[in-house]
């Protein structure tokens, strides 16, 4: 999610190592030929995606509401997993 300059608290920031955390895990599960090492690494990179807490309604609101209603339109959307 790129909301341009909008501020972030310190769990976004959290959220953010942790996602990169979870990447760096999944990455290594790929190139792990070992089964059990490769689930271990899966295992940690879940982990780590559910350490992310979800950002509070109201921050979301109010970044839509700081910013101006051309501007929402100009977001980008979210890719499909």
């Amino acid at each position: 999610m790129d909301w341009g300059n909008a501020p972030m608290n310190n769990n976004q920031y959290k959220n953010d190592e942790y996602r990169a955390n979870a990447a760096e895990c999944e990455r290594m599960a790929r190139f792990t030929r070992n089964e059990s090492e490769k689930r271990t690494w899966q295992d940690m990179a879940e982990a780590w995606l559910r350490m992310i807490k979800p950002a509070p309604q109201s921050a979301i609101a109010d970044h839509f509401d700081a910013i101006g209603p051309q501007e929402a339109h100009q977001l980008p959307s979210r890719p499909e997993h």
